[in-house]
């Protein structure tokens, strides 16, 4: 199965987020339904694995975080199209995406050793935008928006099938976190 642990978006910051979406000159709009915030991609992973994973995130022990928005980003000139909502690091953030990804990696997952840059896909597209499109997505890129941060509660270990028509997000499990933000 494919999967990934992440931190599911509450409605009211879905709503923001939406609205972004529909300013953006380019791409394909992830459905609402499919924003989250990824602590770790885990891939095509085994029931055993799963079940590895359960078992790792069941004992974590983290307070919730506060999530803060920071603007709209891309990686590296607009590569592929890709547009997302940046959020602010945080050593709370950090710290339980250090954790998540360690209990993955016990349980035999191979994360790739790279940054944490916290951030949620808003736009995906096959090429580079040019022209006009291109300028009118930089004037919005690293500009402030109007998106309510909000307290992650819980982490959520979630299956993704692909289909022609997208990814469907399925939420396998889920994982409280304890107390009030850190």
């Amino acid at each position: 199965m494919r999967a990934f642990i992440a931190l599911p978006i509450p409605e009211e910051t879905t709503a923001a987020l939406a609205r972004l979406q529909s300013a953006l000159p380019v791409g394909k709009a992830v459905p609402e339904e499919n924003l989250h915030l990824t602590l770790a991609f885990v891939g095509e992973v085994s029931e055993a694995t799963l079940e590895e994973i359960d078992m790792g995130l069941s004992g974590l022990h983290w307070p919730a975080v506060e999530i803060v928005f920071d603007g709209l980003d891309s990686f590296t000139e607009m590569e592929r199209g890709l547009v997302f909502a940046a959020v602010r690091h945080t050593q709370a953030l950090d710290g339980l995406q250090a954790k998540v990804a360690a209990v993955a990696r016990a349980a035999g997952v191979d994360l790739p050793r790279r940054r944490f840059r916290p951030h949620v896909t808003l736009m995906r597209s096959n090429r580079r935008p040019r022209g006009p499109a291109r300028d009118r997505l930089a004037a919005q890129l690293g500009a402030r928006a109007a998106i309510p941060g909000f307290v992650a509660r819980d982490v959520v270990l979630f299956g993704s099938t692909l289909t022609p028509a997208g990814a469907i997000h399925e939420a396998l499990a889920s994982y409280p976190l304890m107390g009030p933000p850190a």
